[in-house]
């Protein structure tokens, strides 16, 4: 089965990494490499199943719901009215959406804030008449970025908070990370200031009038319901309760209560699901097949906070920063890696790996798809690293400097 899931895995990867000529999107690709892991029998129909993880599934749908809710309430597109006549400029507007994605990642995880500014950005983009994509790689790389500093800033940084046993979770990771995030969002908008240069358009706008009707029922029906779902996941994560639970509840509640409940559906980026579906499927594929094996072997063993976080930037761009580190937990485990250090080191590397490939985070799949299904541009594999892989370098080399002295301190 070895050979197998190789040839698999090449045929994936590089239907992904050859979109450009293909036109074949990510989470077909993904969806079609699980499914061959079970037709040439790599796994069985029960093992593949088994390994969809339907906490992180019903997460995203339950996000989903509520950026969807915020589109067909009209205050999405409210909201890009706004920051157009706020800051005017685009190189404001750029640095921005890289802040403010930044911080509300840990407030409804990246994944959220990649589905719900998507069409914000769009919005933008089309009021001033510029190229998006600009602003689309500032909100990947500002969600990637500023998700690193809590446990609620993304699902990898969960899992590790959880099952990783730290006493004092949300005390740690801003302890070891908020500063260090801090800097790498304030660094990073002059490296894409000098990456952007011949795209970043010099636009002005001056104060512009649009006929933006918004359903306030729904807007603040949905705006209450997903502040009470941030507080809710403080709460459950402090006493160590699924959060899941939080964001299943409001959910249902908002669908409960409002009319429009049929249009929230139909505009939820349903083929991201499929993407997730189809990734558990393939990696359980690697897993069984041998090649993750194979790959621990090549790796060094992540026994310190440089090869933990080397090695869990590589392995995300496999698997995704979400699969690899629910693979790589009990692995550090068993190694005796499980310090405070090391649990933050693996939170750091597994996160800014979205910084590196397009498949290193699904919250970057997101928003090239969420831009694609609206008419806008996407991320293509190669322009994706052209432009990413200068903002690891900076983040990377932050993050583990600010941790190793932290951790002798």
């Amino acid at each position: 089965m070895y050979l197998v899931a190789l040839i698999i895995a090449i045929i994936v990867y590089g239907m992904i990494a050859f979109r450009g000529l293909t036109k074949i999107p990510p989470w077909t690709s993904m969806f079609f490499g699980g499914v061959l892991m079970i037709i040439f029998g790599v796994i069985d129909v029960n093992q593949a199943l088994e390994s969809i993880n339907l906490d992180v599934i019903l997460f995203l749908i339950t996000l989903f719901i509520f950026s969807s809710s915020l589109e067909v309430s009209g205050f999405l597109r409210y909201l890009a009215y706004l920051i157009i006549n706020k800051y005017k400029e685009s190189k404001k507007i750029m640095f921005y959406i890289l802040l403010y994605s930044g911080f509300l990642s840990n407030l409804v995880t990246n994944d959220g804030v990649s589905a719900s500014w998507t069409p914000v950005i769009l919005e933008v983009s089309r009021y001033m008449n510029v190229d998006e994509m600009p602003y689309l790689y500032s909100l990947a790389f500002g969600v990637t970025i500023g998700s690193v500093m809590m446990p609620t800033g993304n699902p990898q940084n969960l899992l590790i908070a959880l099952e990783g046993n730290l006493k004092e979770p949300f005390v740690s990771f801003l302890e070891f990370l908020a500063i260090p995030t801090i800097l790498n969002l304030f660094l990073s908008y002059y490296v894409m200031l000098l990456l952007f240069k011949n795209r970043l358009e010099s636009v002005k706008i001056d104060d512009i009038k649009i006929d933006v009707k918004i359903n306030k029922r729904l807007a603040y029906s949905s705006l209450l319901l997903l502040f009470i779902t941030v507080i809710l996941f403080f709460i459950l994560s402090f006493i160590r309760i699924d959060i899941l639970l939080a964001s299943l509840t409001t959910s249902s509640i908002l669908l409960l209560i409002n009319r429009e409940r049929r249009e929230i559906m139909s505009k939820i980026d349903w083929s991201t699901i499929l993407f997730f579906v189809g990734l558990f499927i393939f990696t359980e594929g690697l897993y069984k097949g041998g090649i993750i094996e194979l790959i621990y072997q090549i790796l060094p063993p992540p026994t310190n906070v440089l090869l933990i976080m080397i090695s869990s930037i590589l392995l995300s761009q496999i698997l995704s920063n979400v699969p690899l580190v629910a693979i790589y937990i009990p692995e550090m485990i068993h190694l005796g890696a499980t310090s405070t250090i090391d649990w933050i080191a693996l939170a750091a590397g597994s996160t800014i790996a979205g910084n590196f490939t397009l498949i290193g985070a699904a919250s970057n799949v997101i928003i090239s798809e969420a831009s694609e299904s609206r008419g806008g541009k996407s991320f293509s594999f190669f322009e994706f690293m052209k432009y990413s892989i200068p903002v690891l370098v900076v983040n990377f080399a932050i993050l583990y400097i600010f941790i190793s002295l932290v951790g002798i301190i």
